[in-house]
């Protein structure tokens, strides 16, 4: 048997990276080539026949499947491997919990991880006797990089993001200027020609990872946004990654997971213009909180990891 396999329908995810590289594994990068959502199925289609031929030729050890959707997981579950099932939240906060196959396929799961206790709590009432494992997103620090003077807004204008929220503020903030990857083409048109219009607004568009790093690290602050609850925003741990103030809608997750060093606020624009000029300002103390804050991540994950290999499938560590 070779090294475990980490399958990811995504064409990059920070947190898959990093967790595959916490559990030695070797990553499948499956992004959508069916640009019309009504298409993807044939996406899910060809993934997992590729998906399929890939573990019969290598014979991974385990494999691990990023979720959702959990028909990432369906190679593996045919093809009678020991697999893990890594449950972002849409898994249980969205339609996906109801496709008939969730139940089966995530009980059929040596273990499945949830990235909160909030969303560990949802999964467990979701599906009664499920087998979970918290385990927050694993941190690999980014380096410095040289001041851009820019707010490096982190988001990909998914369902949970209040990108109007956004807007507003940037327009509210002439004088500072931003930076995002965020796919803006795919806002609504009237929202998505406001923001073409921000002449303080930088669309960098889909970075390489070490371009993106360097982005996130030579921000003065980093903008997430979210309205889901039990939510750990991924953007928030690149901050944390790169030890950069942090500006981060209010809920009770983030304010128990990031409250001792970001700047929370409500999903409104004045709230959030009031928020990025205090983390803007000079604050010399705000370094070392951001850095006590990484550390204590830092060790809490390694434990986490810890236990997560303790329920390695035997086969694996054979």
């Amino acid at each position: 048997m070779s090294s475990p396999l980490f399958i990811s329908w995504k064409r990059y995810q920070r947190r898959s990276d990093v967790l595959a590289e916490a559990l030695g594994a070797e990553v499948a990068w499956r992004p959508s080539k069916a640009t019309p959502k009504i298409l993807r199925p044939f996406d899910y289609v060809a993934h997992t026949s590729n998906d399929l031929k890939l573990i019969r030729s290598r014979r991974p050890s385990f494999v691990v499947a990023q979720a959702q959707p959990h028909l990432s997981a369906l190679a593996p579950y045919l093809g009678r491997v020991p697999y893990i099932v890594d449950a972002h939240n849409g898994q249980f906060q969205s339609w996906w919990r109801r496709v008939p196959s969730t139940a089966s396929i995530l009980r059929g799961a040596q273990l499945v991880l949830t990235h909160t206790a909030e969303a560990d709590a949802i999964a467990r009432a979701e599906f009664p006797g499920l087998r979970t494992l918290v385990v927050h997103d694993p941190l690999r620090e980014i380096p410095p990089a040289p001041p851009r003077g820019w707010v490096f807004v982190v988001a990909t204008v998914a369902p949970d993001e209040p990108m109007d929220v956004l807007i507003d503020a940037i327009e509210a903030m002439p004088d500072v200027p931003f930076a995002t990857t965020a796919p803006l083409h795919r806002l609504p048109p009237p929202l998505r020609e406001r923001a073409e219009r921000l002449p303080n607004l930088t669309t960098l568009g889909f970075l390489d990872l070490p371009d993106y790093e360097a982005a996130v690290a030579a921000a003065r602050a980093v903008v997430v946004l979210t309205d889901r609850d039990a939510t750990q925003p991924s953007g928030a741990c690149e901050a944390l990654s790169a030890c950069r103030p942090l500006v981060l809608s209010r809920t009770q997750t983030t304010e128990a997971l990031f409250g001792s060093f970001a700047t929370l606020v409500a999903n409104q624009s004045d709230a959030l213009v009031e928020g990025v000029r205090r983390a803007i300002a000079e604050d010399p103390a705000a370094a070392g909180r951001v850095a006590a804050a990484r550390e204590a991540w830092m060790r809490r994950t390694d434990a986490e990891l810890e236990t997560l290999r303790s329920h390695v499938p035997a086969r694996a560590t054979a």
